[in-house]
């Protein structure tokens, strides 16, 4: 089976997969519907559910551009339409990948988070994890935009 018709089988599981999350998440119902704090009951599974993509997304980018090195030392030197030698593209992608988070663990906050049922969750681990992947996202999310931007504008093109 080709590449490509994998990457598409996989594109449609993925997309039922994230339909099936949030469908649970906006319509199984609540986990207190009657007090003043009010919570989806599949939160939970929706927070897992993100975390699981964003592994994958992170794992699947780093074994990529893995490949594409290790690929790319002993066979001839390959260059994209950009002129630009795929070792450097690979190297500079995972480079960006490491900056991008290490740079929102730093920025992240260990301060405590009220929950909606009005308890306190002060896993400072767990609080920092999350605003990592989700600065992270932020960033990927605003690099990809610009580079499609760029990419439309004919910028880099022969």
């Amino acid at each position: 089976m080709k590449a490509h018709r994998i990457s598409f089988f996989v594109f449609i599981a993925l997309i039922i997969a994230t339909l099936a999350v949030f469908g649970l998440f906006f319509f199984d119902g609540f986990d207190n519907p009657e007090g003043k704090y009010n919570a989806p009951i599949h939160t939970g599974t929706l927070i897992v559910f993100m975390y699981v993509m964003a592994g994958i997304c992170v794992l699947v980018t780093v074994l990529g551009a893995l490949g594409n090195i290790i690929s790319s030392l002993g066979g001839p030197k390959g260059v994209n339409i950009t002129g630009v030698p795929d070792k450097a593209i690979s190297v500079v992608s995972v480079l960006l990948l490491v900056a991008i988070l290490v740079g929102s663990w730093a920025i992240a906050s260990p301060e405590a988070l009220r929950l909606p049922n009005g308890s306190l969750f002060e896993d400072t681990t767990l609080l920092v994890m999350t605003d990592t992947f989700i600065y992270a996202i932020y960033a990927l999310l605003a690099l990809t935009t610009l580079a499609l931007v760029i990419n439309l504008s004919g910028i880099f093109r022969r």
